[in-house]
């Protein structure tokens, strides 16, 4: 297992002349955006953020195309989408145009998001995406030396050893449950990297894991050990949470299947995968659907930020957002999708929305597993500013003011984001925020590093880790 865990920072990441000492003593600051030729001499991140992991096929005529994605991410419900970024840019030998797969995707218009277990396909997985280079990304798949087969709703195969597949398509011109014209294109172009918009059609979980024999296990958050001298929360007012009908419940350890979850509802199994293929996007009823039937309609791993903002007039805010990805490189650009909507209690118009839309900023803060930090994510989670003025000191955790949003002391990492666009995508709105300053605690050091597993685990009845 311990392979893949990531850790940062690594090694000499924080004393480069870039980070400074901040006017706010337990930090270190780095001001955005890099040089270019900073960039090109280390393109790996400024800073860490938790992101997920995953393999992507598609398709041109006869040829298969392969890639590796950090950061898929859920930014929507109605429709049901994800984003993959693809990297457009000549930046370093680690960012390089991803151009083959690009126009595949382009030209086919499909994309099938897998996950595998961790072991021995899975590394020859990675290992053929890493050995053959761009320019014959058509021999990856031969060079995995894995079986796989067609999916069930377009042309991409899929991988025999993935457990969980998401078949999908480049979204088509429509319209939101609002009237607004959403998907002009299926992409944007942020900085160095396309983000593309895929509409998912199927989705494909191994059997035995939709029948509950054995379960997928996800940790949402990282995890660091924040030093014992720092006081970073205070006791949470919980009381107005513990009245409320409906609260949605959060755990970073989360697994799938459990009693708590919405079950994996497939109309068919084949090839020990069982199926569900999802209706298309309509305008009607989507507003009569309850607080269950809007969950994700299976799991699908991903990552939170805690959004800080403030109002015109001063007021402090947090929200937990588990859409926040990386969008791009170059600029370093963060990219939270906060509902616009009002279908359910699940899915309301927040109102981090208008705060965003009106100062042109938010912070986004790592959150690592505490639980100080799970508390408030419940709080903050479940409860509006327009319930609760003071919602952010009700969550128990202590803030600095900033200069442009809130800075959570619990967060070992904080980044500063200017909004450059903000893109309808048909229940929630996605915040394109270019990165102008990094904060990293410095109780955060190589031999304090933060931890990140991207990849979920699949066990088994017997609590054994499965193939």
């Amino acid at each position: 297992m311990s392979k893949y865990i990531y850790k940062w920072p690594y090694p000499g990441a924080l004393d480069t002349p870039a980070w400074t000492r901040s006017g706010l003593t337990e930090y270190l600051e780095r001001a955005m955006p890099e040089p270019a030729d900073e960039v090109a001499k280390d393109s790996r991140w400024p800073a860490f953020f938790s992101q997920p992991i995953c393999v992507v096929t598609t398709v041109s005529g006869e040829k298969i195309y392969l890639e590796r994605e950090v950061g898929p991410c859920i930014v929507n419900r109605f429709p049901y989408v994800m984003t993959l970024s693809l990297c457009r840019s000549a930046l370093s030998d680690r960012h390089s145009p991803r151009a083959q797969f690009m126009r595949a995707m382009e030209e086919s218009r499909v994309a099938n998001v897998q996950f595998l277990t961790l072991g021995p396909a899975l590394d020859r997985c990675m290992a053929a995406i890493n050995d053959v280079p761009e320019g014959r990304a058509e021999e990856r798949m031969a060079a995995t030396g894995l079986g796989y087969r067609p999916a069930l709703s377009n042309a991409a195969p899929v991988f025999n050893d993935a457990f969980m597949v998401y078949e999908a398509r480049l979204c088509e011109p429509m319209k939101d449950l609002y009237g607004h014209q959403i998907y002009q294109k299926p992409y944007t172009d942020i900085g160095s990297h396309r983000l593309y918009y895929l509409e998912v059609n199927c989705i494909q979980l191994r059997k035995d894991i939709a029948d509950g024999q054995s379960q997928i296990q996800w940790t949402s958050l990282a995890e660091w050990a924040s030093p014992a001298d720092v006081s970073i929360a205070k006791p949470a007012d919980r009381s107005m949470m513990e009245r409320m009908a409906y609260v949605k419940p959060f755990t970073p350890y989360y697994q799938f299947p459990t009693a708590n979850t919405i079950s994996f509802e497939y109309e068919g199994a084949s090839n020990g995968m069982a199926f569900k293929h999802l209706e298309s996007f309509t305008r009607t009823n989507v507003n009569e659907i309850d607080n269950d039937k809007t969950r994700w309609p299976c799991f699908f791993p991903s990552s939170l930020g805690l959004i800080t903002s403030r109002s015109a007039d001063g007021q402090p805010n947090v929200m937990p957002c588990g859409s926040t990805t990386i969008v791009s490189r170059s600029p370093f650009v963060i990219s939270p999708a906060v509902t616009y909507g009002g279908i359910n209690d699940r899915y309301r118009a927040r109102h981090t929305l208008h705060n965003i839309r009106e100062t042109g900023w938010f912070g986004c803060g790592l959150p690592t597993v505490s639980d100080e930090i799970i508390t408030a994510i419940r709080y903050a989670g479940n409860i509006s500013v327009t319930e609760d003025p003071n919602k952010l000191e009700h969550t128990g955790l202590i803030f600095e003011d900033g200069e442009h949003a809130p800075i959570l002391k619990a967060c070992p990492v904080h980044f500063d984001c200017k909004v450059v666009d903000e893109v309808k995508l048909g229940t929630h709105s996605m915040f394109l925020g270019e990165v102008r300053r990094i904060l990293v605690r410095k109780g955060v050091t190589a031999e304090n590093a933060i931890s990140w597993n991207p990849w979920p685990v699949v066990w088994g009845e017997d609590g054994a880790r499965t193939a």
